[in-house]
Protein backbone atom coordinates (compact mmCIF):
# COMPACT_ATOMS: atom_id res chain seq x y z
CA UNK A 1 0.00 0.00 0.00
CA UNK A 2 1.09 3.29 -1.21
CA UNK A 3 1.91 6.13 1.90
CA UNK A 4 -0.63 9.25 1.22
CA UNK A 5 -2.30 12.22 3.07
CA UNK A 6 -3.96 9.64 4.73
CA UNK A 7 -0.92 7.59 6.06
CA UNK A 8 0.13 8.12 10.08
CA UNK A 9 3.02 10.56 10.16
CA UNK A 10 4.88 7.61 12.54
CA UNK A 11 4.62 4.96 8.77
CA UNK A 12 5.37 7.88 6.68
CA UNK A 13 8.68 9.05 9.18
CA UNK A 14 9.52 4.84 8.79
CA UNK A 15 10.07 5.72 5.30
CA UNK A 16 13.29 7.40 4.14
CA UNK A 17 11.71 8.26 0.48
CA UNK A 18 8.78 9.73 2.75
CA UNK A 19 10.72 12.25 4.90
CA UNK A 20 12.24 13.64 2.24
CA UNK A 21 8.46 14.46 0.75
CA UNK A 22 8.54 15.94 4.38
CA UNK A 23 11.66 17.69 4.79
CA UNK A 24 11.05 19.18 1.22
CA UNK A 25 7.42 20.96 2.18
CA UNK A 26 8.57 21.45 5.93
CA UNK A 27 12.46 21.76 6.46
CA UNK A 28 13.48 20.02 9.83
CA UNK A 29 9.76 18.73 10.34
CA UNK A 30 11.68 15.51 10.75
CA UNK A 31 14.02 16.28 13.49
CA UNK A 32 11.44 17.88 15.19
CA UNK A 33 10.69 16.40 18.64
CA UNK A 34 7.08 17.35 18.37
CA UNK A 35 6.27 14.88 15.85
CA UNK A 36 6.71 12.05 18.22
CA UNK A 37 3.94 13.52 19.76
CA UNK A 38 1.68 13.51 16.51
CA UNK A 39 3.03 10.00 15.44
CA UNK A 40 -0.62 8.59 15.54
CA UNK A 41 -2.60 11.36 13.38
CA UNK A 42 -2.96 11.12 9.64
CA UNK A 43 -0.64 13.66 7.59
CA UNK A 44 -4.28 15.16 6.06
CA UNK A 45 -4.99 15.97 9.97
CA UNK A 46 -2.16 17.20 10.79
CA UNK A 47 -2.32 19.86 7.95
CA UNK A 48 -5.87 20.80 9.50
CA UNK A 49 -4.20 22.39 12.37
CA UNK A 50 -3.85 26.14 11.94
CA UNK A 51 0.29 25.76 12.52
CA UNK A 52 0.41 23.59 9.38
CA UNK A 53 -1.41 26.39 6.71
CA UNK A 54 1.87 27.14 4.98
CA UNK A 55 2.45 23.71 4.43
CA UNK A 56 -0.96 23.01 3.41
CA UNK A 57 -1.07 25.10 0.77
CA UNK A 58 0.91 21.79 -1.09
CA UNK A 59 -1.75 19.10 0.43
CA UNK A 60 -2.14 17.90 -3.53
CA UNK A 61 1.01 17.94 -4.32
CA UNK A 62 2.45 16.59 -1.42
CA UNK A 63 -0.27 13.66 -1.56
CA UNK A 64 1.16 12.75 -5.09
CA UNK A 65 4.86 12.67 -4.05
CA UNK A 66 3.75 10.78 -1.23
CA UNK A 67 1.15 8.02 -3.37
CA UNK A 68 5.07 7.85 -5.51
CA UNK A 69 7.04 6.72 -2.13
CA UNK A 70 7.69 2.86 -1.54
CA UNK A 71 6.58 1.87 2.33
Amino acid sequence: MALSLDSKIRDIMRSPEGKAVMEKYAPGSTKDPRMKLVGALTYRKLLSYPESAEVAKFADQIDEELKKCAR
